[in-house]
């Protein structure tokens, strides 16, 4: 069972995955491209070079959504551990406050059972 602070992390577990195959199917549509489109050496470079710019600006895009989603899941985590420090301070809180009024209650009993069976007058001055 999980608890409310668990991160579920297969909300992520696909991503890689993800990025991974949307490169292969880059690298291969480019290869395809190539070798059934009839272009001349120099259309053909220029169609390389644009894809290669292409692809460069896809996986800086990728890395910059990459990066912000890491972000967010960091300052969400440091969220949650400032709640649970902020709720555990207050449950320890509780605590001693509850602590420190049963030690005084005690110490209050304790004072008063031995003024009950305390001797009104001091017994080495009593015989005098």
């Amino acid at each position: 069972m999980k608890s409310k602070y668990d991160n579920d992390e297969d909300d992520h577990s696909g991503d890689s995955g993800f990025f991974a195959g949307l490169l292969l199917g880059a690298v291969i549509g480019a290869g395809a491209a190539l070798l059934y489109a009839p272009k001349s050496g120099e259309q053909q470079r220029q169609d390389l070079k644009d894809l290669a710019n292409q692809q460069k600006d896809n996986l800086k895009n990728q890395w910059d959504q990459a990066k912000d989603k890491v972000v967010e899941v960091v300052n969400t985590a440091k969220d949650k551990v400032a709640s649970v420090a902020e709720q555990a301070k207050g449950t320890v809180d509780g605590y001693a406050d509850r602590a420190k009024d049963k030690v005084d209650q005690l110490a209050d009993n304790t004072k008063s059972t031995v003024d009950k069976y305390k001797p009104d007058t001091d017994p080495i001055n009593h015989y005098e």
